[in-house]
């Protein structure tokens, strides 16, 4: 009779979690907490654009049973839809339920190589930092799913889309410098594919 009982509940267990895995739990939430705009400047020629700033993200899972597993995970900042720091590495692994997880990167023009920019950026750049905005969209990229107990569910890339909108106005050098910390909390658009 015990072993029946045992039976009937290792086999609801069993069905929950594969439940739980195989009907997609809520997607993670994404939030830019604050950024620090170190640099935003055009070189002599106007042709290429150094950038470095730091950005405070945070990472929720919503979801009460399921865990989430970051296989990947990296951010990256954009100006105008084109990349202008590298790609960086954000600690990746496990986020248990109803937990939240907070990375702080620095984010900068690699290597020392300036990012080459057309006319028409170059332009733009001016305008806004003439206009005192300077609108970067932050993009966390990787690869997630999630775990219940010992189960996992397939593998789904994930993008989030974080617009960071920072004051900023034109220095002597006809760019940003000195840093300036703007608290932002503002949510990110988050996507996951196949």
């Amino acid at each position: 009779m015990c072993l029946v009982v045992l039976a009937i509940v290792a086999l609801a267990v069993s069905a929950t979690s594969a439940a739980a895995v195989h009907h997609r739990p809520t997607k993670p939430t994404f939030i830019i907490q604050d950024a620090t705009l170190y640099s935003f400047n055009l070189t002599k020629s106007k042709t290429f654009l150094n950038t470095t700033l730091r950005v405070t993200i945070s990472a929720g899972n919503p979801n009460p049973r399921a865990g989430i597993e970051y296989d990947t995970l990296g951010i990256y900042a954009a100006y105008r839809d084109q990349q202008v720091t590298n790609f960086a590495d954000l600690v990746h692994g496990y986020l248990g339920p109803k937990k939240v997880v907070t990375w702080a990167p620095a984010l900068m023009t690699g290597d020392g190589e300036d990012v080459p920019v057309t006319r028409a950026q170059a332009r733009a750049v001016g305008r806004d930092l003439q206009a005192g905005l300077v609108v970067m969209n932050v993009t966390v990229n990787g690869r997630m799913r999630w775990k219940v107990g010992p189960r996992r569910s397939k593998k789904y890339y994930l993008a989030a889309y974080c617009p960071a909108y920072l004051r900023a106005s034109e220095g002597k050098s006809g760019g940003v410098g000195g840093g300036v910390k703007y608290q932002l909390d503002q949510g990110c658009s988050v996507t996951l594919s196949t």
